[in-house]
């Protein structure tokens, strides 16, 4: 019997993904456990295996943005049919992607000549007929005006993280406040311990960790800054799974998560910072390594943003935003003088963490982090 490939659900929140590329052509002979796919949700981009062995018959062509459970592929035995297979086809041979995209810019597919497999409408015929129409449009318009314009289709992972954000600023009660933290001790002690962590232990030491673990102590001191709000309930956590958003370069975040942080000493830290960072860089973070964060890091300060507000995670009740460590003339001591200071900015979820907590969060951070030796705890 056929048996059917559909769009697989790779995390909890998934509703949708993009099939990037098949690893075989239609037609192709595939055996069971063979790549047969590469799948893009917002978190992470993997492969699927083939469920069984057989000839390829593809339903979804790549670039397809296809609904969790739907039918992208059948696998058949030679002389099979496929027959009874749902293929989600309509009168008009168009993606789900192409579907998408003409309902959003009102375009009547009849009017769009197809260029996949039987003349299946593609999400790039769509585009290409969508083009048409803007130069059509900007024949009309000083050729300066016509070059200024660009149509940047709301897709894929950045459709994805859109409407988490939109999601999470339209049910969460956002309120951020600020801390400044004189980062002397901080800058110093990291230039001691730099050369003996690249030397001794290979490992790069960044800011970074040391924010993780005091942000891991302040947490354990203030738990309801590390909650979420399930339904009518509020989830305190007792274990630190901190995440940290990472730019890819492909543009959007992603964020690796640091697992029970609170039991983890500087050096373990900055360890896996440094391996979560470099799998990101080569699209290489299993969904194990983006799953699970009761609290999220985001340092703008490494592309010398002072502050920022960071909107909060869906799933959790708040997010850290670290700036840059810019030298300032500051008063130590009744004396003018300059120092390496550094703005925080906790973002929470005022239905959660009402003021004073979220405050005396932000205060013990600031401690741990104008005293750093509290932290090396290496036991």
């Amino acid at each position: 019997m056929p048996v059917e490939i559909i769009m697989p659900k790779l995390d909890p929140i998934m509703t949708e993904g993009i099939i990037v590329k098949w690893f075989k052509n239609d037609g192709e002979e595939i055996k069971k456990g063979e790549p047969i796919a590469e799948i893009e949700a917002e978190k992470i981009t993997t492969e699927i295996e083939a469920p069984a062995s057989g000839i390829l018959h593809v339903i979804k062509p790549a670039g397809s943005v296809v609904q969790v459970g739907e039918v992208i592929a059948v696998l058949v035995q030679a002389g099979e049919e496929m027959c009874g297979v749902k293929t989600g086809e309509k009168l008009i041979k168009a993606s789900p992607a192409a579907r998408r995209l003409a309902k959003e810019y009102g375009i009547d597919l009849f009017r769009v000549i197809g260029t996949g497999p039987e003349g299946v409408i593609r999400e790039e015929d769509v585009l290409s007929y969508i083009h048409k129409i803007e130069a059509s449009k900007a024949s009309s318009k000083p050729p300066e005006a016509a070059e200024a314009e660009e149509i940047v289709p709301l897709v894929g992972w950045r459709k994805t993280m859109a409407e988490r954000m939109y999601l999470s600023s339209r049910t969460t009660a956002h309120i951020t406040t600020f801390t400044e933290v004189d980062a002397f001790e901080l800058v110093n002690l990291r230039e001691r311990l730099k050369p003996i962590f690249e030397e001794k232990f290979g490992v790069r030491l960044t800011y970074t960790a040391f924010i993780v673990k005091a942000v891991s102590k302040a947490l354990l001191e203030y738990p309801i800054v590390n909650s979420s709000l399930t339904d009518d309930k509020i989830v305190v956590k007792k274990y630190c799974n901190i995440g940290i958003a990472v730019a890819r370069e492909k543009g959007g975040l992603i964020v690796p998560v640091i697992r029970n942080a609170e039991n983890r000493n500087l050096m373990e830290i900055a360890k896996e910072l440094n391996e979560l960072v470099e799998k990101a860089r080569k699209d290489e973070l299993t969904l194990t390594d983006v799953s699970g964060a009761t609290f999220t890091i985001t340092n703008v300060g490494m592309f010398g943003v002072i502050m920022d507000t960071p909107i909060i995670s869906p799933g959790q009740s708040a997010i850290l935003g670290v700036g840059a460590i810019i030298k300032r003339p500051v008063v130590v001591n009744d004396q003018i003088t300059i120092r390496p200071i550094m703005y925080l900015s906790l973002t929470y979820d005022h239905r959660v963490i009402d003021g004073l907590p979220a405050i005396l969060f932000l205060q013990r951070l600031k401690h741990y982090l104008e005293n750093p030796l509290i932290l090396l705890d290496f036991a």
